[in-house]
C-alpha cells in the first residue's frame, strides 16, 4: 500500500527533491567559495543525511498501513540498527579526517533545512489564505 499524497499539504516528495537540490546547491557553493575537500564534505553529509531520510520515510510508511505489532518490532530493530552504522560511519569519517567536520555538519543539515522550508511555505500559504478569509 503506498502512502498518498496530501495535494493541500506537505510532500514527503516535495521535501525529498528539496533535500537533494539544497544539498547541490549547499556543495557546489562550498566548491566556489572554500575548496574540494569542503564541497565534498558538504555532500557527503547531504547524502547520508538524505538516504537516511528515504530509508526512514520508507520504514515508517510501512510501519502505518501494515500489521502495527507485527512491523513495530522490526521497524524499531532497524531503526536502531541504522543509526548504529550512521554513528560508526561518521566517527570514521571524522576520527580519520577523511571529511572536514563543518562541511559536514552543513551537509547533514540539509533535510532539517528542507523540511523548514517546506513548513514555511506551507505556514505562509495558510496565513495568506486565512487572512483572504477574513
Amino acid at each position: 500500500m503506498q502512502a498518498q499524497e496530501n495535494p493541500d499539504g506537505i510532500s514527503l516528495k516535495q521535501v525529498q527533491v528539496l533535500n537533494w537540490l539544497l544539498m547541490v546547491i549547499m556543495a557546489g557553493s562550498a566548491w566556489l567559495m572554500y575548496s574540494r575537500f569542503v564541497a565534498f564534505s558538504v555532500a557527503v553529509g547531504g547524502a547520508v543525511a538524505n538516504v537516511s531520510f528515504h530509508l526512514l520515510k520508507k520504514d515508517l510508511i510501512r510501519l502505518l498501513s501494515g500489521s502495527r505489532n507485527a512491523v513495530k518490532v522490526l521497524f524499531f530493530i532497524k531503526y536502531y540498527a541504522r543509526l548504529a552504522v550512521l554513528v560508526v560511519l561518521l566517527f570514521f569519517l571524522v576520527k580519520y579526517q577523511k571529511v572536514h567536520v563543518i562541511g559536514l555538519l552543513l551537509g547533514l543539515s540539509t533535510v532539517l533545512l528542507s523540511i523548514g522550508v517546506t513548513v514555511a511555505g506551507e505556514a505562509k500559504k495558510f496565513y495568506f489564505n486565512v487572512k483572504e478569509a477574513s
